[in-house]
């Protein structure tokens, strides 16, 4: 395994924009990309906390910002997902019990 590869160096920590919106600018270009489609989950906020060097709270605010453009939707005690609520989650990031019963039906 190669590791973590840290991008904290892409943020301007200085600047006048806040992180979480620098953070969410990275996400949304990986979103324009096709990097991440609708149902992928979002890097959870332990991620971006390793990722980016972030505090958690900043972390959280990403999620908020990505909701509040639209670009995702959270689920509580799942995480937070590429697209509009209604759009269907990828088969590896569905709980166990999902799959079976869809299986099953």
């Amino acid at each position: 395994m190669y590791g973590v590869v840290y991008r904290s160096d892409v943020l301007d920590r200085e600047g006048l924009v806040p992180l979480y919106k620098q953070v969410a600018g990275l996400v949304r270009d990986q979103i324009e990309r096709g990097q991440l489609q609708a149902g992928d989950p979002v890097p959870s906020e332990a991620t971006l906390e390793k990722e980016y060097d972030i505090a958690r709270t900043t972390a959280r605010r990403v999620a908020r910002e990505l909701r509040e453009q639209g670009l995702a939707y959270t689920v509580q005690g799942e995480g937070t997902f590429v697209g509009p609520p209604s759009a269907p989650r990828s088969s590896k990031t569905m709980p166990i019990y999902q799959k079976i019963a869809g299986e099953v039906a």
